[in-house]
This record gives structure tokens, C-alpha cells and sequence, in this order.
């Protein structure tokens, strides 16, 4: 009985129960749907009243179109808007303006202590904060001019510090998940200031020890500054470190005694006697009581940071991760590669001796905007204050870095590097398995990344002037160093001794660009036998410094090296090795479509070779009479004259100097020189606006470099080898021998990153179209040939181009081979055709295409870069800008005109219903033409700016280059100059603290003694006549948008608010490594320039870019061996120097053939080639990963988004959330928080968010993406109609009306390419207005809607007619409202006068009533006197 369970209690009595309701007598299952029913739809009611509760409003007073800081100049936030962060920024600006003046910067302190309480009002921290800080008040000094704003450093408290660390873990947690950005990062910034030991060590004054002493064991003497002021002298030996007897004054190396004798004195001194460790820092603190007290209360400090930090990253996402550095208004919290941070490996925090801005922590390529730390509290958010004082983001640092006077050496190994040799002996790695690709693209990869940062290292130390140069007594500009095992040499005009065609320094910096180029294509063809030097372009303050490993044997004498191909002197012969000449043939020839031709062995004109004779300053090495027999000789070459085969002294062959592997542009040669004649042409047919800034003739060294495009010349092959094969073959049918034949004439290409075509040929651009599996060099050209005719191979080898025509000073071969010539005259013609090609198809093609962007799917460029890539990708060169803008100012006056005809009237009577002349559907973006001229500006400006800071002469001597470059940029984004009666109202209305008078400039460094010419610093007018010279030369092109004044322009049309300050600026900040500092600057108004005279070395104040404003001037590196269409990009010397090594192409086919097959498998949709898209896309990223070491790579962060886009087509949203956030952090890191890579990864993160179901982190990245397509593009980019509508669509099915309304009523002010986007507006505002109730509204936007789609699309439509029933509901709907309005207004004004009437006769009956009493009074008053 025990084991059974005791009974059940005994159930109270059941209540009665309530009567049943109505619905209970229904049937069961309807009573069942009934109730289903009601649930589900209060579900989703309850769902949408959480969706709108979770998404941000805007009120009527917010900032919608981000006017103050896109359109106003307004920089000091752009972190918070570029993040999508914009609630944050708003909530800090309501804190601040709430008070807390109390708080340097308005928190509390004591943030640590913690109690049960305060979970329960955390919330309200803040704002109580706000509250004792009113009435504390504030202790701010005012207005006046800052003497000493260096911030005083807290002492360490360590027992405060102790006090927290039983319950840190609880505090942490609960302190990252519910304060502000703000305290966390002024925490972070106390417990880092908790963690600086002021301690500093060097090498003492006694140091090295002498020869008595150093027989005794004493290898150095150290010198430490304790926290406490007192100096300790220490010994190092053998067995380790104690403190001795030295001072300052005396030198006594025997061991400190802290025991033993009074004396001090003792015959037996062992180490438990004196200060004495194998550790230096324990020896210390055995000797300094304050160090102990300081090491101590660093260690608490740095477990309270780890914490804080751990916390930190379980609960930030990446991109919050990334911005809450960005955005920090306290310096030094963090500082350390990016790398660190993405990888999952932990934040490195250091302490350097200069101010590193936070931003470069977080990306590999310095940021161009620099946020300053901030002062006081007002500098939280907004604009910054007091950004002259420079002082305390610099600190006193003894003990400086013995490495950074190692200039980039690396002598760890016993010597220097020899870099050729690592580099061609890692090329020659075996490749016959996985493995060994892996390990050969690893160590080339390594390699060419040391010589990167090796020769930017070396390059400084040369500007510097702490190399010397080889040849010291040529003038400065022809100087060559040797240093590292790197060559050294400026890119300038070598004079007449080297054999070379072009002239000038424009066309030697020019010729350098193409050189390591080419360099970067043969390095990516890796073809075997063949071998190039690994090449670096920096290029710093107008100076250009080519960088190349040595060639074995070329600095010991002729005997030691061989020259094989081409000619080192202007009166030597041009050699040719069959060897060499077979293996170019085989490898540019196949490769690059380069045809081989015959040329003269002398190939210079008498008249050159006359001047150069007679001008040339080192006498010939030839003997008298040598070269008279072989002056007619011929020989074959295949490349560019200039091009040098070298055979080291290693056997191996070099090629050096190929500055071309396509023709010269003929459009560019002067029709008497046998161009085109097509700019001549339409200079008279008016296709070109007459400027006197533009030159009559084309008579200019710089265009004998330019060349075209390989794409042009690929895609031309293509068209060419389609007809012939559609002419020869009939139909087609054969598709895969097509696929082979454009293979084999395919040029080597910039695609072969990401590619739609694999081939070995030229640098192509990367599209993300379809790519396909080959990979260059895999041996695909020995199948095509076998499975071509002979008469098939003959054609596409006549299909390869010569690369010397056009050229000047070069004989004619008339005389000496009629048949060479006859094949010359045909190149000619055929580079004509080419150039013909690219005039007269390629040019309108690109702009119809731009025109119907919209209904093609094209997304068009939201910047420089972007642009520059887009036009490279169909085979156009930057210097068709001009035409491109000529073009599109042409389609704009089309539509202007098309829009006219539409809205005037019929002059002609016709009737109402006949038809008349319509505007097109598809309309000239206005951005397009905004952009190409917002670059023209910009490529001008940089030669300009060049120019100038020349003049100030050599780098390591420019007089304040900062002061050219402030007026500078002031004059570009200004519309004039101001008076001086402008400028003193300007500066008194703003207080001392706001505006940099010269006065201030005056007290930051000393002037007055000289040095500053007359004329250094120009006004605005004549730096815009520089831009526009350059404009009118490089791109015969005259302005429509900018430098608009009364001279130019009678009267003021919309052309004068299209004018891109902001992109214009950023542009020009990117292309020339200038970084300024996040404010807000005055752009588009008048400007101060300080021009009219020198400084006499001190600085003038301009406005709006003060020259304290420029934080640093960057190095621009080219890589040879980067990724296909990469440029010049802005490196740091002090800082992080991997930006240009970030973006180094990876020698490694497997990893890209895996990609591309992932890749083509995603079109198709099908769950299992998704399934394959995933399997590859990550296998691709791990291979690129293994080579790299690292996940900052332009291929793996197109590895993550393809993962991302699988993961969505899988339906797996959280993993595809997790993907896209990688791919939005790397891309970050790559290229910065501004740019086009960015932008699609918050549009790529916003569709997957928004498709997952995540409405309001959605809602975030899309509105980053309308802030970075304005900020980049201006207001009248084509894509930022579309997403203002698409969160407007958002924001109308949360149910939030009002917000919908607003974003609706944005997307239909900005400017649609295609019209029928603007009856989708129309129609979802009239849905909005009529559920708000404003029908009469709804039905004007609903007309609206009507008019477009019977204009487009007919009456007979489905969607006409669907719009005309809507039309007449809202009619209906609008009549009978306004009836009722006028009923009720009707009965309104009834009751306002039933009202008045009653309110007179209550007056009425008021004032009677009141007259009997004045009558009694009388008569009383009568009664009395009687």
C-alpha cells in the first residue's frame, strides 16, 4: 500500500458557467473557422502594430532628403548616416541638447557601480543625467581662444578598480545592452587611459658599457622614468637585468642594495640583496613603489576592457562593430589592422605616440574623411570644434623605433633581400597538384606584398632625403637609387640618351602607368620562359617614383647581362633574338593579339637622329664608321619598339619598357598624320562647344601614349569573327567551335577576376555577367587550333594589330621593303577603322544604353571609380569623357524639346482627340552627365594641383603644402570669392571659436622671414582657368555645370543647382591622398582663397577648407601585380602601408574556376545547382583564403556575396544574413565606408532582410544606401527615386500612413528615367491619400497616373482601365466629400450665427436687466441728498 501514490485532492465544486453566446448555437466547424479566422487577423494585427512600432518615424521636422549633410556641406556625421545609424545620431543630439555641460562629456562616472535598481531605470540614466547636469551647470570656458586644450590624463584608482572585478561579467552585460554608443566608447576610452604606464625606456647615457666593464658581463646600460619622476639606471647581462648605482651625474654600474648593512655596503652581494630578474619589468617593479602602484591598476583595468570588449562582440553585429570606431569621438580606444577584427581573431589595442585616426583601424586604404576626437561635450556629435589644435594628438615619445629607421629593410636574415630572385624562383614552383598551386600562389603572393611595402618604405626614406642617390652629381630629376636590392627613378623625361619615342614628363609619367600595366597583364598570363620584374608606381605631392626589382647582372657591366631584344641608346640598333623573339610571339603575340612586323633596325628619322646628336650630352659608344652598313637592316619584332628583352645573369629572360600591347588611337593623331580626323570634324560641324580653352590642333607630346583599349580591340575581334563565320559557315550551328575561336582571339583581360570571358588577353573590367571556366594559360588555345581550318587560324592571326603605327620620328620602310610597307599602310587602316569603330558605334551605344538604363536593367556608376570602370568595360579611355558629356548634353536638350512639344499647344487647330506628339518613355539621366563632368573636374584638378604644389619645389623642401592645397580645394567647391567686407561679416557672426582668422594661422607657426613668393597662392579665379585649360586639353570639352558665373551665364536655369560640391570634393580628396577633417564645410558658396600675394612662409586664412583642416597628404601606389583594373590607391607611410597589397591578383586558376562554376550554375535557378553555387562559392573563398591569410580580398568578397545570394535562393535566410553582413564588413575594409562595393552590399543586405521578413533592419541598410547614392552621386542619381519608393511601399503596409506619404512624396520630386515609375508613385500616393482620408488629393494623383498610362500604354490596357475605375471611385468618393464639407460648413455657419444671435440677446437681456438697477440707484441717490 505504500508504493501506490496518494489520492488526488478532492476538485472544488465547478462553477456555474457563463450562458453561452450567440455564436455557440452555430454549427461546430463554423463556429471553429469563425474563431481561427479571428485569431489569425488579430495575429497580424498584432504583428503590424509591432513591425510599426519597430520602425523609425519621421516626423515633419526630420531631414527626409539628408539635405544637411549631402546638400549643405555638412561632413561632421557622415559615419552615422553612411552606417544607417541615423536614430543613434538623433538620440545623441537630443541628449546633448537636453544639458549634461557638468561632464566633460555629460555621463556619469561611476558607470560600474551597480545595483539591483538599476535595471529597472536604466533607461532613464541618461535623462537623469541630463537633469543634475542642468543644475550643476557647466563648466565650459566660453568662446576664447584655446591656449592649452591638451587633455589632462586621469590617474589610475585602483581601488576603484578592485572593487568591480568580483561582478565585472554581470556589469559588462548589462552596461553593453543598455547604454549609449557614447558612454561605452568613453569607457572604453577611461579603461585605456587606466592601461598607460607613464613609464618610458631607452639606452642610457653610459651606454655601451666600457672595456673594464664589459669583460665583467655587462652587455648595456638602460635608463627608465618611473611614474613618479625618479630615474633608474639598470644593467643588463647575461642572466638578466638589475638596478645599479648610475645617476645622472655619476656612473657606478655595481648593484643597488634595497638589503643588508646601514652602509650600504657588503662584501657578499647576491640577488636576494638587489633589484635584480631574468624579466626587465619585474626588476623595475621590485625597485619602484609607484610602478607597482600603476602596474597594478593597469592589469584591473585591462581585465575590465577585455571584458568590456567580449561583451561588445557578442553583442554587436559587424557593420555596428565597424561603426562604432568610425564614429568615436575619443581617440586611440582601438587601433590595429581590420583584419584582426573580421577574422574572429581579437582586437589589437595599442598605444602609439601619434594620433592614428580610429577610421584606419578599420580599413586597409586610408578614409579621405578623418573625424577629429572631441574637445568637450558639444563635439559628441556634429560639427567639431577647435580642429586647428593639433597639440595633444601628439605626444612626447622617447624610446623611438629603431625599425623606422630601417627605411623597409629586413636584415633579420643576415642581409638584404634579394626580391628578383625570390619572385621568379617562387614562379618556377612546380604546379602539378593541388598542394604545390596553393604553396606557389602563397609564396608569390607573400613576395610581391613585402616588395610593396619594401618599396613605399624606401620611396619615403628617398623623399626624405635619406638615401643617396647613384649618380650625385646629375641634377635632381634624373637621380636613380639603389636601396633594399629596389631601383629607384623618377618618372620624368630621360633625355636624349635612352632610345624612346615619347617626349616630355606628361608622356614619361604616362608611358611608366602603361609600362607597369602591361607588366600586370604578361604577370597574370604566367606564361613560362617569360619573366618580369615586380613594379610599384608611388606617387607623392606631384612626384612619381618607379620602383622595380633588379635585373641579375645589369649593375655589373655589360659582360655580366645580354641584350636580346630592342636597344638601350638612341644610336644603337635595335636587336631581335629568335629565342626571344619566338617566345613573345608565342606568349604577346597568341595572348594579346600583337601582329610581329618588320621594322628598320634604326628606326629614327635623320632629323631626330640629327638633333639627338647634336644635343645629346654622354658621347656615342659606337666606333667611328660602325653602323653604316646596317643602317637600311630590317629586323622582325612583335611588341612595341621600345620593349627590351634582357637575358640576366641567371639565364633567365627579362622583358622590360612595354608600354603598349594595343595601337595608338588614331582619333588622337592629327588627320595630316594620318588620324581619323574625327575631332576636327566636329570642332566644325559643331559637335564640340567652341572654347578658346580648347587647343586647334592635337599637336601634343602626351597623346603618343594613348592607346586603345584591349576591350575595344576584343570586342572588334568578335564582331569581325561573326561575320566571317556567319558568312562561311552559314547559321551557326557550330556553337561550341565559335566558343573556341573567341577564345583564341580573346585579348588578356582585366575580367579574369570575376569575368564574363576567360581568356589570356587583355584587362577587362568585372561585370558579373556570365562567366565561364577556362582559366588563362590552361592550353585551350592547342584545342581551338585543333579543331580550326587553316583557313579559319590565317584569318584570326590577320586579325592582330600592330602596335607601331602612328608613331613619330620614325622612318618610313617605303624604300627598304615595299611589302612592309604595303602591310604597314594596311595596319594603319586597320587602326583607323578601329578608332572609327569606337567613334561612331561605341560612343552612341554607351549613351543609348545609359538613356534606357531603367528598362535594361543597367545600374548605372555612383562615382568616379565606378564610372571609370564602367566605360573601361566597353573598351572606352577616360579621354573620351568630353565626348561622352557632348553627347549627353544632346540627349538632354532631345528631351527638353520632346517635353515642349508635349505640353504646348497644337499651333496647328488640329482637334482634341487626334494624335499628337508624345515625350519618350525613357528619359537622359541627369546624373550621368553630372558625373562626367564631376570627373573631368577632378582628373583636371589633380594635374593641376600637381603643378602647383611642384612649385614649391623638392618634396622633402615644400614650403607649407598644405596651404596650396586648402585654396585649392576652397576655390573648387566655391560659386566666388569674398570681399573683405564679406568676409568680416562672415567672421563676426560666427564668434572666434567657429572661424580661423589670421590671427590664429599667424600663432601656429612662424612667418615672416622669408621664403613665400608673390603669386604661390592663387586666387579662385585663376585656379578654375587652370582646371578649365586642362579640361579644354585632355578632354576638348567645355564646362556646362560648374564655374557657372555671371561671365558665363546671362541667366540662371536648372544647369546652375547641378553643380556635385560633395562628389566633387571627395573625388578630388581620393585621386589625390588628401585627407581632411570630418566638418562642415561651406560648399557652393563664396570662398576665400588668400590669394594676391606670399605669406612670407606663414599660413592664410581660407574658407571654407582652412589649411589646419588637411590632416595628411597619402602616397598613391600602383601595384603591376594587383587585381585586374586597379589604379593608383592612397597608402599611408606612418600608418598601415598593405592598402595596395590587399587587391594582388592570386596566381591560383583552381579558386577561380570553382567561383565561375559557381558562378554560371546560379542561373538556373533549380535548388540543386544553388545547392552547387554554395559548395563552390565557399570552397573558392577558402582556396583564396589559404593563399591570402586574410579575408581582405576583392575575390573573396565576391565569394561571400555569391554565398549570400545561395543561401537566399535556398531559402535560408539567417545564413544568407550572416554572408551578406561578411560581405558588407569586407567590403568596408577593402574600400571604405564611401563606395560603389559598399553601396551594393547594403542593397544586397537590404534585399535579403526585406525578403527574409526583417522589416526594420532592412529599412536600415536601404536608407544607408539612399545617404551613400546622394553623397557619391548627387540628388539627381537615377536609383534614388526607387528606394525612397520602396520604403515608402515598407512604411504603407506597417501602417504607418504619414511616414509612407513622405518617402512617396520624396521618390516623386526626385527624377525618374522612366515615366511609368512615376504612375506606380502617383497611384500608391493616391492609396495612401484616400485611406487618409484626402480624396480629393488622391484623386489628382490617381489623374496623374491616368494621363501617363494612356500615354504609354493606351486606353485599351488592363492597367488604363483599371487606373480609370479607380479614378472614377475616387471622383465619386472626392464629390461626396466635398459635399459633406460644404453641408457641414453650411451648418457650421448656421450655428455661428444661431451663436451670435443668441449671444446678442443674451446681452440684450443682460443690459436690461441691468437698467433698473442704475434707476434705483438714481433714486436712492436722490432720496439721499434730500
Amino acid at each position: 500500500k505504500s508504493q501506490h501514490p496518494p489520492p488526488p485532492p478532492t476538485p472544488p465544486p465547478p462553477k456555474t458557467p457563463p450562458p453561452p453566446p450567440p455564436s455557440a448555437f452555430r454549427h461546430p466547424s463554423s463556429r471553429k473557422t469563425h474563431t481561427e479566422k479571428e485569431t489569425a487577423e488579430a495575429e497580424k494585427r498584432a504583428e503590424k502594430e509591432a513591425l510599426a512600432a519597430a520602425l523609425p518615424s519621421f516626423a515633419e521636422d526630420r531631414d527626409v532628403l539628408l539635405r544637411s549633410s549631402v546638400q549643405n556641406g555638412d561632413l561632421a556625421d557622415f559615419y552615422y548616416y553612411a552606417c544607417g545609424e541615423e536614430g543613434t545620431l538623433l538620440r545623441l543630439k537630443e541628449e546633448r541638447n537636453e544639458g549634461s555641460n557638468n561632464d566633460k562629456f555629460g555621463f556619469d562616472k561611476d558607470w560600474l557601480d551597480d545595483d539591483d535598481d538599476d535595471n529597472n531605470n536604466n533607461n532613464d540614466a541618461v535623462g537623469n543625467e541630463s537633469k543634475e547636469n542642468k543644475k550643476k551647470g557647466s563648466n565650459n570656458n566660453g568662446g576664447g581662444k584655446a591656449q592649452n586644450n591638451g587633455r589632462k590624463k586621469k590617474k589610475n584608482d585602483p581601488k576603484r578598480n578592485n572593487k568591480n572585478n568580483n561582478n565585472k561579467n554581470n556589469v559588462s552585460k548589462k552596461f553593453v545592452h543598455n547604454e549609449s554608443i557614447v558612454r561605452i566608447e568613453r569607457t572604453l576610452h577611461e579603461l585605456n587611459e587606466s592601461t598607460r604606464v607613464p613609464v618610458s625606456l631607452r639606452l642610457s647615457g653610459y651606454h655601451p658599457p666600457p672595456a673594464h666593464r664589459r669583460v665583467l658581463g655587462d652587455l648595456a646600460y638602460l635608463e627608465a622614468a618611473m611614474p613618479d619622476g625618479s630615474a633608474t639606471f639598470v644593467t643588463a647581462f647575461s642572466l638578466g637585468f638589475y638596478v645599479n648605482r648610475s645617476t645622472a651625474s655619476a656612473f657606478d654600474p655595481t648593484p643597488m642594495i634595497v638589503s643588508g648593512n646601514n652602509n650600504g655596503k657588503t662584501n657578499n652581494t647576491g640577488a636576494e640583496d638587489a633589484c635584480y630578474s631574468h624579466s626587465l619589468l619585474d626588476c623595475l617593479l621590485q625597485r619602484s613603489p609607484s610602478l607597482r602602484s600603476s602596474w597594478a591598476a593597469a592589469l584591473s583595468a585591462a581585465r575590465e576592457r577585455s571584458d568590456l570588449l567580449r561583451e561588445l562582440s557578442l553583442s554587436e553585429d559587424s557593420l555596428y562593430g565597424m561603426f562604432r570606431p568610425a564614429a568615436s569621438a575619443f581617440d586611440n580606444n582601438a587601433s590595429g589592422p581590420a583584419a584582426s577584427a573580421i577574422a574572429g581573431g581579437g582586437m589589437t589595442l595599442s598605444v602609439p605616440s601619434t594620433f592614428v585616426p580610429r577610421i584606419d583601424s578599420m580599413v586597409v586604404r586610408p578614409s579621405w574623411l578623418v573625424p577629429l576626437p572631441a574637445e568637450e561635450c558639444g563635439d559628441m556629435v556634429g560639427p567639431r570644434v577647435n580642429t586647428w589644435d593639433h597639440s595633444r594628438l601628439h605626444s612626447y615619445h622617447v624610446g623611438e623605433r629603431e625599425e623606422s629607421m630601417m627605411f623597409g629593410m629586413d636584415v633579420r636574415g643576415g642581409g638584404l633581400r634579394d626580391w628578383n630572385e625570390e619572385l621568379q624562383t617562387a614562379r618556377e614552383m612546380p604546379v602539378e597538384n593541388f598542394g604545390e598551386r596553393i604553396e606557389r600562389a602563397r609564396l608569390v603572393h607573400k613576395v610581391l606584398s613585402d616588395f610593396g611595402d619594401a618599396a613605399l618604405s624606401g620611396t619615403k626614406a628617398i623623399l626624405d632625403g635619406y638615401i643617396l642617390p647613384m649618380n650625385p652629381n646629375e641634377p635632381l630629376r634624373s637621380h636613380v637609387y639603389l636601396h633594399n636590392n629596389i631601383f629607384f627613378s623618377r618618372a620624368v623625361d630621360s633625355g636624349l640618351d635612352t632610345f624612346k619615342i615619347v617626349q616630355g614628363d606628361g608622356a614619361a609619367k604616362k608611358s611608366a602607368s602603361r609600362d607597369a600595366q602591361n607588366m600586370g597583364v604578361l604577370h597574370r598570363l604566367d606564361v613560362a620562359g617569360l619573366h618580369t620584374l615586380a613594379t610599384v608606381l608611388v606617387e607623392y605631392l606631384g612626384t612619381r617614383i618607379v620602383c622595380q626589382s633588379v635585373v641579375p647582372g645589369i649593375l655589373h657591366g655589360e659582360k655580366s647581362h645580354s641584350l636580346l631584344y630592342g636597344a638601350v641608346e638612341t644610336l644603337s640598333a635595335l636587336r631581335c633574338d629568335e629565342e626571344m623573339h619566338e617566345l613573345l610571339e608565342s606568349s604577346i603575340g597568341e595572348g594579346c593579339m600583337v601582329a610581329t612586323r618588320t621594322i628598320p633596325a634604326h628606326p629614327l628619322t635623320e632629323e631626330r637622329m640629327e638633333v639627338i646628336k647634336k644635343y645629346r650630352i654622354t658621347p656615342t659608344l659606337e666606333k667611328e664608321g660602325e653602323g653604316d652598313d646596317d643602317k637600311d637592316e630590317l629586323i622582325r619584332v612583335c611588341g612595341p619598339m621600345e620593349m627590351k628583352g634582357i637575358l640576366g645573369s641567371d639565364k633567365r629572360r627579362y622583358v622590360l619598357d612595354c608600354t603598349r600591347l594595343t595601337p595608338r588611337d588614331a582619333n588622337w593623331v592629327g588627320r595630316a598624320e594620318g588620324g581619323t580626323g574625327c575631332w576636327e570634324d566636329a570642332s566644325q560641324g559643331g559637335g564640340v562647344k567652341a572654347s578658346k580653352h580648347i587647343p586647334s590642333t592635337l599637336d601634343d607630346d602626351e597623346w603618343t601614349v594613348c592607346v586603345l583599349r584591349p576591350e575595344l580591340v576584343t570586342n572588334y575581334a568578335e564582331m569581325k569573327i561573326s561575320k566571317y563565320l556567319a558568312e562561311h559557315n552559314g547559321d551557326m550551328k557550330d556553337s561550341d567551335k565559335h566558343k573556341q575561336v573567341k577564345e583564341e582571339t580573346q585579348v588578356p583581360s582585366e575580367a579574369v577576376e570575376e569575368s564574363s570571358t576567360p581568356s589570356k588577353a587583355v584587362e577587362e573590367k568585372d561585370l558579373v555577367d556570365a562567366p565561364e571556366t577556362k582559366e588563362e594559360g590552361s592550353g585551350s588555345n592547342k584545342l581551338s587550333k585543333e579543331a580550326l581550318s587553316k583557313v579559319e587560324e590565317e584569318y584570326i592571326k590577320s586579325l592582330r594589330y600592330n602596335v607601331n603605327v602612328f608613331l613619330p620620328h620614325t622612318r618610313s620602310i617605303k624604300t627598304l621593303d615595299t611589302g612592309a610597307h604595303e602591310k604597314l599602310k594596311q595596319d594603319e587602316e586597320e587602326a583607323r577603322k578601329l578608332a572609327r569603330h569606337l567613334w561612331d558605334t561605341v560612343l552612341p551605344n554607351l549613351t543609348k544604353e545609359i538613356r534606357s538604363s531603367s528598362g535594361n536593367g543597367l545600374q548605372l556608376p555612383v562615382d568616379g571609380r565606378s564610372l571609370t570602370e564602367l566605360i573601361h568595360q566597353r573598351g572606352v579611355n577616360c579621354r573620351y569623357l568630353g565626348r561622352l558629356a557632348e553627347l549627353a548634353r544632346k540627349e538632354e536638350l532631345e528631351d527638353v524639346i520632346a517635353a515642349e512639344r508635349a505640353s504646348s499647344p497644337d499651333p496647328s487647330g488640329r482637334a482634341e482627340d487626334a494624335p499628337r506628339s508624345k515625350a519618350p518613355r525613357f528619359r537622359m539621366p541627369l546624373c550621368w552627365l553630372e558625373m562626367l563632368e564631376c570627373e573631368m573636374v577632378a582628373r583636371a584638378a589633380k594635374h593641376v594641383l600637381d603643378s602647383y604644389v611642384s612649385e614649391l619645389g623638392p618634396v622633402s623642401a615644400a614650403q607649407v603644402p598644405a596651404q596650396t592645397i586648402a585654396s585649392f580645394l576652397s576655390a573648387v567647391v566655391s560659386v566666388g570669392e569674398e570681399s573683405a567686407a564679406e568676409t568680416e561679416r562672415r567672421t563676426a557672426s560666427k564668434g572666434s571659436r567657429a572661424v580661423l582668422d589670421q590671427e590664429d594661422m599667424n600663432a601656429l607657426t612662424l612667418f615672416g622671414v622669408g621664403g613665400g613668393e608673390d603669386g604661390v597662392i592663387r586666387g579662385r579665379d585663376e585656379i578654375w582657368l587652370d582646371i578649365e585649360r586642362e579640361i579644354g586639353r585632355r578632354y576638348r570639352y567645355t564646362l556646362s555645370l560648374y564655374n557657372r558665373n555671371s561671365a558665363t551665364s546671362s541667366k540662371k536655369d536648372v544647369r546652375d543647382s547641378q553643380a556635385m560640391y560633395t562628389p566633387l570634393l571627395r573625388r578630388i580628396c581620393q585621386r589625390s591622398g588628401i585627407r581632411i577633417v570630418a566638418k562642415h564645410y561651406k560648399m557652393g558658396k563664396k570662398c576665400v582663397c588668400g590669394g594676391g600675394g606670399g605669406t612670407g612662409g606663414g599660413l592664410a586664412a581660407c574658407h571654407p577648407i582652412a589649411p589646419t583642416d588637411i590632416l595628411d597628404i597619402l602616397p598613391l601606389v600602383k601595384h603591376a601585380a594587383s587585381v585586374s583594373g586597379e589604379s593608383f590607391v592612397p597608402c599611408s607611410f606612418d600608418g598601415n602601408t598593405a592598402g595596395s597589397s590587399t587587391s594582388l591578383h592570386v596566381l591560383l586558376s583552381d579558386a577561380k574556376t570553382v567561383y565561375e562554376f559557381g558562378h554560371a550554375n546560379l542561373s538556373n535557378g533549380n535548388a540543386g545547382n544553388v545547392a552547387v553555387t554554395l559548395d563552390c562559392a565557399q570552397e573558392a573563398a577558402a582556396m583564396y583564403q589559404r593563399v591570402l591569410d586574410s579575408p581582405i580580398h576583392p575575390q573573396i568578397s565576391k565569394c561571400l556575396k555569391l554565398t549570400a545570394v545561395a543561401h537566399y535562393h535556398k531559402e535560408e535566410p539567417e545564413l544568407a544574413v550572416a554572408a551578406a553582413a561578411k560581405y558588407l564588413a569586407v567590403s568596408i575594409s577593402l574600400h571604405g565606408f564611401d563606395s560603389a562595393e559598399v553601396l551594393n552590399a547594403h542593397l544586397t543586405m537590404a534585399d535579403i532582410l526585406l525578403g527574409s521578413g526583417k522589416i526594420p533592419e532592412g529599412v536600415k541598410h536601404l536608407r544607408a544606401a539612399q545617404f551613400l547614392m546622394e553623397f557619391m552621386a548627387g540628388k539627381n542619381y537615377s536609383g534614388i527615386s526607387s528606394t525612397y519608393y520602396r520604403m515608402g511601399s515598407h512604411y504603407y503596409d506597417a501602417g504607418k500612413l504619414e511616414d509612407a506619404l513622405q518617402f512617396y512624396k520624396v521618390a516623386a520630386a526626385r527624377r525618374s528615367e522612366d515615366r511609368m515609375f512615376d504612375c506606380l508613385i502617383a497611384r500608391n500616393s493616391a492609396g495612401v491619400l484616400a485611406r487618409l482620408g484626402q480624396f480629393k488629393a488622391a484623386f489628382d494623383h490617381e489623374k496623374k497616373a491616368y494621363q501617363l498610362y494612356v500615354t504609354f500604354l493606351g486606353d485599351e490596357h488592363n492597367a488604363t482601365k483599371a487606373c480609370s475605375n479607380t479614378l472614377i471611385q475616387l471622383m465619386k468618393l472626392a464629390v461626396e466629400q466635398e459635399k459633406k464639407s460644404k453641408i457641414q460648413e453650411k451648418e457650421r455657419v448656421k450655428e455661428n450665427a444661431a451663436d451670435a444671435v443668441a449671444d446678442q440677446i443674451r446681452a440684450d437681456e443682460e443690459a436690461e436687466e441691468a437698467q433698473p438697477t442704475k434707476r434705483k440707484k438714481k433714486q436712492s441717490k436722490k432720496k439721499n441728498k434730500k
